[in-house]
């Protein structure tokens, strides 16, 4: 069981959960009640703590991915605490598996208000030349071609409404390079889900009600990666070097809330990330959203 927020701020479950980097900052934001949230990967690390605050500030929240096991996990955690949160078991990578799951919401629903597109991962984790073909585009697969065949279903119903909440998740490898691992498809992926973002927003920017962002949650180890750290700590005697880096999921997800706000409602087209702390000053977010700042990090001086 991964580490989960609890209403109070407590952590539950994952034994040697990850360590919360930022102090929670408030932002006044309205209610998210009568609004329709999917997020897709919901079932699993940061895409679970999205869907959780999503529902606990009052949308009803549909999560989707492939793993049955994580979403009735999901399921169970926010029935107990009465939120309205359900699942769709959907390959995402599948176009007609992602036209039954918005077939499935229209029908139940009416209509997607915010799209969450947290689906993705690692993978093809060899050097280049030891790659298998298929392994590689996968990554690629499950990373920009599910952000690509849910924006596609969800975004001509938002510029009917001429209103939504489109959310896609970039990496740290669409930045930086990252030293040590073998990670061209990763890098590659969440680089293009950047572009993606950016493109997509530039071909919608006339509707102003209608929000398109990028979130970078910054290094979240998920439970299985914190057994293996946890191995490694108790061969080494040692604290292993990524727990300084680490995020909570929960991290991720009050950077999404905050670009759902009326306090985020100037920036479009960004990719924000949970490593940086202007978004927090109202200020700050005021000059950036008056510039061309945070668009794949380019700046006009």
């Amino acid at each position: 069981m991964e580490a989960c927020l609890l209403e109070n701020g407590e952590h539950v479950g994952g034994g040697a959960g990850a360590t919360p980097q930022l102090k929670p900052v408030p932002v006044e934001v309205d209610t998210l009640k009568g609004r329709v949230a999917l997020v897709t990967g919901g079932g699993w690390n940061i895409g679970r703590a999205i869907a959780l605050r999503l529902a606990r500030d009052g949308a009803t929240v549909i999560i989707a991915s492939r793993n049955r096991d994580n979403l009735s996990e999901t399921v169970e955690y926010a029935r107990q605490r009465d939120l309205d949160l359900r699942s769709h078991v959907c390959d995402l990578t599948d176009p007609q598996g992602v036209e039954g799951l918005f077939r499935d919401i229209w029908a139940s629903e009416g209509r997607v208000d915010i799209l969450a597109c947290l689906a993705g991962g690692f993978g093809a984790g060899a050097a280049l030349p030891d790659t298998d073909p298929r392994e590689w585009m996968g990554v690629f697969a499950r990373n920009v071609y599910t952000t690509y065949l849910c924006c596609r279903k969800a975004l001509p119903g938002m510029l009917e409404r001429k209103r939504g909440d489109i959310l896609t998740c970039a990496g740290g490898g669409a930045f930086f390079p990252m030293v040590g691992v073998h990670a061209t498809a990763y890098a590659s992926a969440k680089a293009a889900i950047c572009r993606f973002t950016d493109q997509l927003y530039a071909e919608n920017m006339e509707v102003p009600d209608l929000r398109i962002n990028c979130i970078e949650p910054g290094m979240t180890l998920s439970p299985i990666d914190l057994e293996r750290i946890e191995e490694e700590e108790k061969a080494s005697g040692r604290p292993h070097p990524a727990r300084e880096m680490n995020h909570s999921p929960e991290d991720g997800a009050e950077l999404a809330r905050f670009l759902l706000s009326p306090a985020a409602k100037i920036l479009n087209g960004r990719i924000l990330s949970v490593d940086e702390d202007w978004w927090r000053d109202p200020v700050a977010v005021q000059q950036v959203g008056k510039g061309d700042l945070y668009r794949l990090r380019r700046n006009y001086l």
